[in-house]
């Protein structure tokens, strides 16, 4: 199981295909010491909704087609929608320059993947992230797929991010309704399109990092402090299902809506703009602390 509740079905076949940006925590992770980006400011202050409102689509225009085909076949043939898909790319260059460095890297994946598929929506095209590539389609006749980002997240624009076209149009992937928000969470429920760790570092750090000094706190049951990760303080972990639960109803407490995925990482938003995700636990046995435990930023929110 990945930091991403929801899986991305491939366009290839009708599987499903995890999301995966080298961000995955959890596992037979064995550092001993907190690594992890810079955390920008202070605490920052929860605001949920007062009451739970279902989201608008992110895409009208994929939202007025019917759901793809995922037995399409999709060979090479000529691009249909290159200039579009260029010219959105050069618009939020210029609209949103904080999100590229100089030399082009992007800097949140998530919110720009978000912006192109607004920026073409704006101009009558369906645009789908799958997780590896964005199809682009304005009818259900075919969709052209560009690879729009490097391995190492730089900007890909131009004839060589055109991949291949799908007849019939195999977007939007037909998804699985969104589950239900968490208990104590004011918010809808909303789904990511893509989830990376942000440059600019997590929010809600300070907040993860309270919680589980509460636990540890009150909770003490939940662990055997005569026994430590190497070189740590951070106590073994009894049981982790109940840490991790723990650990969210204590961010619930403090007015976020948090989610434990059940062993691997903890969920958390004030929005649906936008969620983090943390890995709480080192080599799934012990209390993990530091800057290391954020591990992405999924836009819009992933649960």
């Amino acid at each position: 199981m990945t930091w991403v509740d929801r899986r991305f079905l491939g366009l290839a076949a009708a599987g499903l295909a995890v999301l995966s940006l080298n961000v995955c925590g959890g596992g037979s992770d064995s550092s001993s010491g907190p690594t992890g980006p810079t955390v920008p400011g202070g605490p920052v202050t929860p605001t949920p909704a007062p009451t739970p409102t279902p989201e608008p689509t992110l895409s009208a225009s994929c939202a007025a087609l019917p759901a793809g085909d995922l037995t399409a076949s999709c060979p090479q043939e000529v691009a249909s929608f290159q200039d579009e898909v260029d010219s959105a790319i050069r618009n939020l260059q210029a609209q949103r320059p904080d999100l590229f460095d100089a030399s082009n890297v992007v800097q949140s994946v998530g919110q720009y993947y978000v912006e192109l598929i607004k920026i073409l929506d704006s101009q009558g095209l369906c645009a789908y992230f799958d997780g590896e590539e964005l199809g682009v389609a304005d009818s259900s006749e075919f969709n052209d797929q560009y690879d729009i980002l490097s391995a190492k997240n730089i900007v890909r624009i131009g004839s060589k991010t055109y991949r291949s076209t799908c007849r019939p149009s195999a977007i939007p992937i037909p998804q699985a309704p969104r589950g239900p928000s968490p208990p104590g969470c004011s918010l809808a429920p909303s789904r990511e399109v893509a989830c990376s760790r942000d440059a600019a570092g997590p929010q809600f750090y300070y907040q993860v990092e309270a919680a589980i000094d509460h636990v540890l706190e009150n909770r003490p049951e939940l662990f055997d402090f005569n026994d430590t990760a190497t070189r740590t303080d951070w106590p073994r972990i009894r049981d982790l299902e109940a840490y991790q639960q723990a650990i969210a109803d204590d961010l619930t407490a403090q007015g976020f809506c948090a989610k434990s995925d059940r062993l691997e990482e903890i969920a958390v938003k004030n929005e649906n703009a936008r969620s983090e995700q943390y890995d709480v636990q080192l080599a799934d046995n012990y209390v993990r602390r530091g800057t290391g435990i954020y591990r992405a930023t999924c836009y819009p929110a992933a649960f």
